[in-house]
């Protein structure tokens, strides 16, 4: 009968002793890299949003994080608080979606600042890059084979990019790695310790601390370890090992929640995984969409083009892999295609400017390796189980109208790594071999323009944001708060309210004559809208802020005219 599970067998050691001098480099490597980026800039909103909160838990002795409101007299509520998803729990303000990756953060911020704690995002990687080459191993790969796997997750990958940003996405995704590692060690039909479900339930537990598909990722690893038992005729070692992994999962939510209602007195994770669940599945055809677009597109938007570079471009990688072991003159024509996607894409990049490559399958092509070839009998079914299993759950959960602001869909970040190592490993013969080097040195060129995006993205918004907190009006108002957030720490100091909305600008109108206040900037996007008033005021300037590529911000200057 054939299972899910390695092969009967000792538990495969992981290479890691031989690839330490690999991991110091390649720390080195993603650090300095780290130094080119801008700490006051980021990929997402919700970086800022951490910093923030990092910076308020260095300069306050480990308190209660509370980022503050000045207005907070005027607006108990917040409902004009600058910064988007902040909470208001037992009189503070708290603007954090995990606490794990703060503390791992603080000692190294309080002796280097930022540059410092972003050691821990690279770490992740590092980490993440181990857990594939050991998956590579455990699935029979040879040395080469490992050792690729190492260094395309590490420099040719989007865990590269998140390795730039305080993002726990390099975390997440090297707990889940390591969580699957164990899944896989626990799934051999001869006795095992104990520990090694336990293990995987709470690295998956941990991971969820910081990334809501963990819970996904958990929830498939453990299936398949449960099935690939039972297959094997062992119900009694499926029950029990997959009891423990579930029961480990188990403690390792409590643990979190525990810290969190110790920090806050709330349970921050637990309600964003609430609110997740409960809108599971809004929207269909928006999120079949946004899977489209997070699992293979080369370009971000709903338009026609998308989707005929993202059904393209899948096309040719299904064939590619379909024919891999065929001679280089049989795959050729593939190859022509798979360039011409290319160099249409780097023609919008160059006529309309860099930006996010969203698709998983775009910044990771050896994905469709495993993807087609994983499912052959073998060891390297299992990963692709969990690889290729978990994405419509994924997609059916995750958050929805992000997706286009990512690198290599962050969601399914785990999918990439897992098939990216079955599909390394299923390339046996010298063809598939070329094939696979060639689409490794693919990688690596993406990954790179994936770090020079990262560079200019930081930089330039970390320019716009300190030109806004250096405005010489006394408040600032934002017609996007979420734009405030890109500002981190900047905005601790500042006197910002967000002003979204008719009703949000009238009630701001209101806190400012309470307040004595008679002038104030306002930020918007600018998108060609005029609309946008405070009642009672007038303009009396106005200037235009280049953010990115095609994107400007329109900041004009409002006094409240005397009587």
């Amino acid at each position: 009968m054939t299972t899910l599970a390695p092969a009967p067998g000792d538990t495969e050691v992981a290479p890691i002793r031989s690839l330490r001098r690999s991991a110091l480099l390649l720390t080195v490597v993603l650090f300095v890299a780290v130094q080119f980026t801008d700490p006051a800039g980021y990929l997402s909103t919700d970086v800022g949003g951490k910093t923030a909160t990092l910076e308020i838990l260095a300069n306050d002795g480990l308190r209660h994080p509370d980022i503050g409101y000045w207005a907070e007299q005027w607006d108990p509520d917040g409902s004009l608080h600058p910064i988007s998803h902040t909470s208001h729990i037992e009189g503070r303000w708290v603007n954090v979606t995990t606490f794990p990756m703060l503390y791992l953060a603080l000692p190294l911020h309080a002796v280097g600042g930022m540059r410092l704690a972003m050691l821990v995002p690279v770490l992740g990687t590092v980490l993440a890059a181990l857990s594939a080459a050991a998956l590579a191993r455990r699935l029979g790969g040879d040395q080469a084979q490992t050792r690729l796997a190492f260094w395309l997750i590490g420099i040719g990958s989007p865990a590269t990019v998140y390795a730039l940003d305080f993002w726990e996405h390099s975390l997440g995704l090297a707990l889940m790695g390591w969580g699957t590692v164990a899944v896989l060690d626990a799934a051999k039909r001869a006795p095992v310790r104990w520990w090694l479900p336990a293990a995987a339930g709470v690295a998956f537990a941990a991971a969820a601390s910081m990334r809501q598909e963990a819970l996904v990722y958990g929830a498939v690893a453990g299936l398949a370890l449960t099935v690939s038992l039972v297959a094997g005729g062992h119900v009694v070692r499926a029950v029990t090992r997959g009891a423990v992994m579930a029961g480990a999962t188990i403690v390792g939510l409590a643990a979190n929640s525990a810290l969190e209602w110790v920090v806050i007195g709330s349970t921050q994770r637990n309600q964003r995984s609430t609110g997740t669940v409960g809108n599971a599945g809004d929207d269909t055809w928006f999120r079949l969409r946004e899977a489209l677009e997070s699992g293979v597109s080369p370009v971000t938007g709903d338009t026609p083009l998308t989707y005929v570079l993202a059904f393209t471009l899948t096309a040719l990688l299904v064939l590619l892999a379909r024919r891999a072991d065929l001679p280089a003159d049989r795959v050729r024509p593939l190859w022509f295609g798979l360039i011409a996607v290319s160099l249409f894409v780097a023609l919008d990049f160059v006529i309309d400017g860099p930006r996010f490559l969203p698709g998983m399958l775009a910044t990771t092509p050896i994905a469709a390796l495993g993807v087609v070839r994983g499912w052959r009998p073998g060891p390297a079914r299992m990963l692709t189980v969990i690889g290729a299993g978990s994405l419509p759950l994924v997609w059916y959960v995750q958050y929805v109208g992000g997706v286009s602001a990512q690198w290599g869909g962050r969601y399914i970040l785990t999918s990439g790594l897992l098939l990216t190592v079955v599909g390394i490993v299923s390339c046996t013969s010298e063809n598939a071999r070329r094939t696979v080097r060639v689409l490794a040195a693919a990688g690596i060129v993406i990954a790179g323009v994936g770090v020079g995006w990262t560079v200019y993205r930081t930089h330039s918004f970390g320019d716009v944001t300190s030109a806004l907190a250096d405005r010489p009006e006394p408040v600032v108002l934002f017609d996007n708060s979420s734009l405030a957030r890109e500002a981190g720490p900047r905005f601790l100091d500042q006197r910002w309210l967000g002003v979204n909305g008719d009703e949000r600008r009238a009630e701001a109108v209101v806190l400012l004559a309470a307040a004595g206040i008679d002038e104030v900037a306002f930020v918007e996007y600018d998108d060609g809208r005029l609309d946008r008033v405070l009642p009672g005021w007038e303009m009396v300037d106005e200037q235009r802020l280049h953010m990115v590529n095609d994107l400007y911000l329109r900041v004009t200057t409002w006094v409240d005219p005397p009587g």
